[in-house]
């Protein structure tokens, strides 16, 4: 057994995608050996960790970005001092 229980299996994860395979090439009869081989080449080329779908995307769109007051310049003369300020 590998994995957690409810977890697929790295078997059970080379038979969906091997009926992937074979449903996404029209269904073809007698073939199962040709897309299990495929389906396992593509699974173990993912390694042991490879997901069924890539993990959800983390908002960055605020990292490197700081308010101003977080910048620390609170004196009134730096206020006129930013870059193309004259």
């Amino acid at each position: 057994m590998d994995g957690l229980p409810g977890e697929p299996t790295v078997e059970d994860r080379i038979r969906k995608r091997a009926y992937e395979l074979w449903e996404s090439d029209g269904s073809p009869e007698g073939r199962a050996d040709d897309y299990w081989a495929r389906a396992q080449a593509q699974i173990e080329a993912e390694g042991e960790a490879g997901e069924a779908a890539p993990p959800p995307a983390v908002d960055q769109s605020s990292k490197g970005r700081r308010a101003a007051e977080d910048i620390g310049d609170d004196s009134p003369e730096g206020a006129g001092n930013a870059p193309g300020s004259s």
